[in-house]
């Protein structure tokens, strides 16, 4: 069982936070311990494991930024240690913005060089919105799926330097 079936919601990279709540709390509440203190060890255990279980699972489906990741694990298109591959183009040109950094001379020209990130990060969002925003995966084609893992490990590299570039 997936998150998203223990709250039944649809998988999708938008949630529905107000039902995601809802299925939460109807969970916490069936599962509280208060309820099973008369219970066998085992219904105790399995109340204790269903309770754990939705706490983990809302903690990543109430964040926006752990769902693209876990969304695109359970549909087997990443893994979680998993090397990817980056186009050359593409780190060549974070190679130039990491060199712009290190030979900015003030804050303004540190100012550009976050702001060139920021506007590829812009870029390379725009063309996957409406499928980012579909709250069912299955209005997604296998093709923007394979687009939408490009542009999480781009996005996931662009925010590595913005930190970076941030300390």
């Amino acid at each position: 069982m997936n998150y998203f079936e223990l709250f039944d919601l649809p998988i999708g990279f938008k949630i529905d936070t107000i039902k995601l709540r809802q299925a939460f709390m109807d969970i916490q509440r069936a599962s509280h311990p208060d309820k099973f203190a008369q219970a066998s060890p085992e219904e105790q255990e399995l109340a204790l494991e269903k309770s754990a279980l939705a706490n983990k699972g809302f903690s990543i489906l109430s964040h926006p930024e752990k769902v693209l990741p876990y969304v695109l694990e359970i549909l087997g298109l990443i893994e979680s240690e998993e090397k990817y591959a980056l186009s050359p183009d593409f780190l060549m040109e974070m190679m130039e913005l990491n060199e712009a950094w290190m030979d900015a001379n003030d804050e303004a020209e540190k100012q550009k060089v976050i702001q060139q990130v920021k506007h590829i990060q812009n870029d390379i969002f725009k063309p996957l919105k409406a499928p980012l925003e579909a709250a069912d995966i299955h209005l997604v084609s296998q093709e923007e799926l394979l687009q939408i893992k490009e542009y999480y490990y781009k996005k996931k590299y662009l925010d590595r330097i913005l930190a970076d570039f941030r300390y």
